[in-house]
């Protein structure tokens, strides 16, 4: 009797061991199959964004851009026609590249999007851009980067990828057309850059991390951006329209999925905006 109480014993255990090791090898392969689903149906459930987003987001990303150095008086008189038509195509090819990343929310991998950077590639590659190699260089980076956001290997869905966004969209094309116009970069008009970098660094933030670990990084480039404005600039007019620009468009990003198809060109004009009131 003892033995056979062991033996059932033993048999009991064994089963509920095999049991048990079944059920978390199930779990494990939820769990894997959840995550390779993940990057797919992330944002499925958020509402595409306004047919017109691309083009319009391409026009004012690209005034963005070349009003910085008209504005800064950087513009100079040796900027050829023969330096100016492939650094505005390239502008425009990048800036729809930009648009095709948000209409896709960073995620899928758009033939569109490579077209517009095979464009800006071919621009700098037969131009007169290629002549001089910190623009090539610059300019190049700036395509490489956009490339590889949307690349699930790259793993660039994140903070470091967002600043490395920012960095680039300020200073890239800005900084090369100042080059351009005058063979160096005057030293204030890279410090008025860091206005376009938080810019861009906070209205990007919702759009690339569309979710609530964007709306949490949105305090923490929010608060960047308005301590920018409060400690480098004379409080005035407009400092206090960029400053009530900012608050609307994060109070906007709260009221997703409803807003989520006007977020990207209130948060282009609010850029474009605030850089001509800065």
């Amino acid at each position: 009797m003892d033995e056979k109480k062991q033996n059932s014993q033993e048999e009991q255990r064994t089963s509920t061991g095999q049991f048990a090791q079944d059920f978390f090898a199930r779990n494990k392969r939820r769990e894997r199959s959840i995550d390779n689903e993940q990057p797919l149906r992330r944002y499925q459930h958020l509402p595409a964004v306004l047919p017109w987003t691309i083009p319009i987001t391409t026009l004012l990303l690209t005034m963005v851009w070349w009003l910085r150095p008209i504005l800064a008086g950087t513009l100079g008189s040796q900027l050829s026609f023969g330096q100016i038509w492939p650094l505005l195509v390239y502008s425009l090819f990048c800036s729809a590249a930009v648009g095709y990343l948000i209409a896709s929310r960073f995620e899928q991998k758009d033939w569109r999007l490579y077209t517009c950077l095979a464009g800006s590639t071919l621009v700098l590659f037969s131009s007169s851009l290629r002549m001089r190699f910190e623009v090539l260089a610059l300019l190049f980076l700036f395509v490489l980067v956009l490339a590889l956001l949307p690349l699930n290997l790259v793993q660039l869905k994140n903070g470091v990828g967002l600043l490395a966004l920012a960095t680039l969209l300020t200073f890239s094309v800005p900084v090369c057309i100042a080059f351009l116009g005058n063979n160096y970069v005057d030293q204030n008009f890279l410090n008025s850059s860091w206005d376009l970098f938080y810019a861009s660094l906070f209205y990007l933030t919702a759009l690339f991390l569309p979710k609530a670990a964007g709306r949490l990084l949105g305090l923490v480039t929010g608060a960047l951006y308005l301590i920018h404005l409060l400690f480098f600039h004379a409080f005035g007019f407009g400092v206090l329209t960029a400053m009530v620009l900012a608050f609307a468009v994060f109070v906007l990003s709260f009221i997703r999925p409803l807003t989520y198809r006007y977020q990207p060109l209130a948060a282009m004009s609010a850029l474009l905006l605030s850089m001509l009131m800065l």
